[in-house]
């Protein structure tokens, strides 16, 4: 491909967004926006090196933006995964590795800040070995002599110069033979691994040219056995210029799905700008896409489009084509989704979708006043479609707009942009728990009468009733068993409706009424009188009068959690769970992680997320899904009750 995509990986703080522009102003990129923030979403730098157009993405580096982080190894050939050596390693770089080798990412590593005063990035790197499960050999290395630190190339075992955007080299001190041929030799070796012939000529001569070195490690790389190690400073420059370098010498080519048409491109980012509208970022994977055409979606989409732009720096530049490999960028084109293969002909499908992470934590929506209730709908179908790994729903049950994240912070972002750049507040709060109602025992021969004379026409209608618990899940079930003519057939529709309508809301604190199984057996008529009003009515009354007297009890929603843990940490996590009234099913091994599978009542887990980060320092998270209703125990029942009884009369 003729441009080149890279994606900056690491964990917050560990200097990615410095790296990028240390980068940039090294070989000439533009920025116009030098205010340090921290990235909480995908952000596209474009650049030129030696007439190569590179497309950098900056990546949060927090795992409440994992979705974020997936975009962009979705779409890039190499992953840099950026490494603070002032600091102990941090779960998210076991995490991204994780997710660059599940998604065939090839991976080089830049240990950053050997400069500062607290670096300790030689034992960075054996941690990094201890830690990822796969080949790391140093391709450069550095050296502190009673003089500043200086740099060797192993693959050509000189001291590295750089001069700017150039390199230059020279011998290194001869007292430091021993310890370069080591690392020469481990490097060499390892790239001998990737070609039969490279083996063949290490094992016969126990040496490789350069060329063959650059060539075993790109394909190595390729093939994901291997992650070159670089080690540099984003804030000093020191290490930069050889990084590029050499990336470039061997820049890894990434298989892409192939789809049989002449060009298309996969839209990775959506961004609504305040001055340019809704900007569409894409990937061109095969051909090129010219200004002033019909775009075609995945979605069987399509619509006319004028301009067409590329990053340049931190910026967007006009152009009239944009060729394969290349980010381009649409404004204004409703028609374009994160997530659509596009293209000028007609698509039959589409390119796979990431799967988005298992959202952890929901809380509901309040607008605060009636502008923000008529806003709100707009603004958050665009912070959706900024963000796909959001989930944005009303409840049928509680009628409450929930918002679904991957954790506090996710949401406290989203809500932030949601008031400062749409204008839109809101308070939150911790969803209603959907409880529900039922009975314990049956009743039979309950009957009420519905008789009311104003005048006129009365009404009149008696029915009577037996009901009977179900088993848990069932739902509800209405049997109709009249024999004679004391009620003739054409009500029983209006009694089953009257039925359903009070099961709507139970006698104990409101929630709907499940697992109940009602028979109308019999019942009494006027020729006059009766009505499927009044037959309503009386079924209405009947089935609350008889749920009075069925031992009704409160169920609540349990969810069936997974939970990926460190080891370390299982003790703590089952404890926790344990004093939430959850119960362990089993425990998995999963290399250096357990997975918890357990189940939980929804009402005690409905700020899990939070506790889960404290009992594992962050590295830990959790699937869950609905499971099933239970009783709720009677110390439990009796508050939720009398909150609803409070709430009520408040009400």
């Amino acid at each position: 491909m003729k441009g080149r995509v890279i994606a900056f990986l690491g964990p917050s703080e560990s200097g990615k967004t410095t790296l990028i522009e240390k980068i940039l102003s090294l070989f000439n990129g533009k920025l116009k926006n030098q205010k340090k923030e921290p990235t909480y979403s995908l952000k596209t730098y474009g650049i030129t090196i030696e007439n190569i157009p590179f497309y950098f993405i900056d990546t949060p580096g927090d795992e409440n933006f994992i979705g974020e982080i997936l975009w962009a190894i979705t779409i890039s050939d190499l992953g840099v995964l950026v490494v603070d050596s002032t600091a102990p390693l941090k779960y998210h770089i076991y995490r991204i590795f994780e997710l660059a080798k599940k998604n065939l990412l090839p991976l080089v590593i830049f240990v950053n800040k050997i400069e500062a005063e607290k670096t300790q990035w030689a034992q960075t790197i054996c941690d990094l070995q201890d830690m990822l499960e796969i080949l790391q050999v140093p391709v450069i290395y550095g050296f502190n002599t009673n003089q500043p630190l200086f740099l060797v190339d192993l693959v050509t075992k000189q001291a590295v110069k750089e001069r700017g955007a150039k390199l230059e080299f020279e011998p290194y001190p001869p007292q430091l033979e021993g310890k370069i041929q080591t690392l020469y030799e481990q490097l060499v070796e390892v790239s001998a691994e990737a070609k039969n012939e490279f083996i063949e000529k290490y094992l016969e001569t126990g040496s490789l040219t350069q060329d063959e070195i650059l060539e075993g490690i790109k394909a190595n790389l390729e093939s994901m056995r291997m992650c070159p190690i670089f080690i540099g400073s984003a804030e000093t420059g020191l290490g930069i210029t050889y990084f590029v370098k050499r990336i470039l010498d061997f820049y890894p080519k990434r298989n892409f799905p192939n789809l049989d048409l002449n060009s298309y491109a996969y839209l990775f980012k959506t961004h609504y700008d305040p001055y340019a509208g809704k900007l569409s970022f894409a990937r061109i994977l095969k051909g090129s896409i010219k200004s002033e055409r019909v775009i075609r979606t995945s979605q069987g989409k399509e619509e006319k489009y004028t301009q067409i732009f590329i990053p340049k720096g931190d910026s967007l530049e006009a152009v009239k084509e944009v060729g394969e490999g290349e980010v381009i960028v649409f404004a204004k084109v409703e028609a374009l989704k994160t997530g659509d293969t596009i293209s000028e002909e007609p698509l039959s499908s589409g390119l796979p979708v990431p799967e988005m992470p298992n959202p952890m934590y929901t809380l509901a929506l309040h607008p605060e006043t009636r502008a923000d209730e008529d806003k709100i709908s707009g603004a958050l179908l665009k912070l959706q479609e900024e963000d796909p790994s959001l989930i944005i729903y009303r409840h049928e049950e509680t009628r409450e707009l929930l918002i679904s994240g991957l954790g506090n912070m996710h949401i406290e972002k989203t809500l932030e942009k949601l008031r400062e750049k749409y204008g839109v507040k809101v308070r939150t709060s911790l969803p209603t728990v959907p409880y529900r109602e039922t009975i314990k025992k049956p009743v039979q021969a309950v009957i009420y009468r519905h008789k009311k004379q104003t005048g006129g026409r009365g009404q009149f209608a008696e029915v009577h009733f037996n009901i009977f618990p179900l088993e848990r899940g069932k739902g509800f079930e209405f049997i109709e068993t009249l024999t004679g003519m004391n009620v003739p057939r054409n009500y029983v529709p209006a009694v089953e409706k009257g039925v359903r309508e009070a099961l709507e809301k139970g006698i104990l604190a409101g929630f709907p009424v499940v697992d109940v199984k009602v028979q109308f057996y019999d019942g009494k008529s006027h020729e006059v009188d009766s009505s499927d009003l009044a037959f309503k009515i009386a079924a209405f009354h009947c089935l609350k009068k008889a749920l009075e007297q069925a031992h009704p009890i409160l169920l609540e929603p349990y969810v069936e959690l997974e939970i990926f843990v460190p080891d370390e940490s299982v003790g703590d996590v089952i404890g926790d769970l344990n004093s939430r009234r959850g119960r362990v099913l089993n425990l998995e091994k999963e290399k250096k992680i357990t997975k918890i599978k357990a189940q939980a009542p929804m009402s005690e887990v409905l700020e899990y997320v939070l506790t889960l980060n404290g009992l594992t320092g962050g590295r830990g998270y959790f699937l869950s899904k609905f499971s099933h209703y239970e009783e709720v125990p009677p110390h439990i029942s009796e508050k939720i009750i009398a909150l609803s009884k409070t709430q009520s009369s408040e009400g």
